[in-house]
């Protein structure tokens, strides 16, 4: 598995967490133009973006990019409200997912993880009532 400590939500952890991560994500590649998510449906899973570039577009019509070290797929696995952005690969991508069956106790047995989730979605929710 590619290093994680290049994806800010698991900084700073052990080499022994990083590891017990690495061993509970899957590793995937999707070709350049695939849509990862569509905004609306069903969520099945958490992705850490480990190689790549992808293009974001929000509800609102705004877009961002997102690459190495960035993820997605959290907030649709919990809320079960689908998913609130389309995500298209730019560039080919390798990922690092969680299945949605997984995330919770993925999320219980790292609660470093769980804690820097909810500060990114702090972050994205103030960002969103100032617009």
């Amino acid at each position: 598995m590619t290093d994680l400590k290049q994806c800010e939500l698991f900084e700073g952890l052990s080499d022994k967490e990083l590891k017990s991560i690495a061993s509970d994500l899957r590793e995937v590649q999707q070709p350049a133009g695939r849509e990862l998510a569509v905004r609306g449906t069903e969520g099945v899973g958490f992705m850490v973006i480990l190689d790549g570039e992808l293009e974001v577009t929000t509800a609102d019509g705004r877009k961002r990019s997102l690459g190495p070290g960035d993820y997605f797929g959290e907030i649709a696995l919990l809320d079960h409200q689908g998913r609130s952005a389309t995500v298209v690969a730019k560039t080919e991508v390798k990922l690092a997912g969680i299945p949605e069956w997984f995330f919770k106790s993925f999320l219980t047995s790292h609660p470093s993880v769980m804690y820097r989730l909810l500060e990114t979605m702090s972050v994205r929710l103030r960002e969103a009532e100032e617009s």
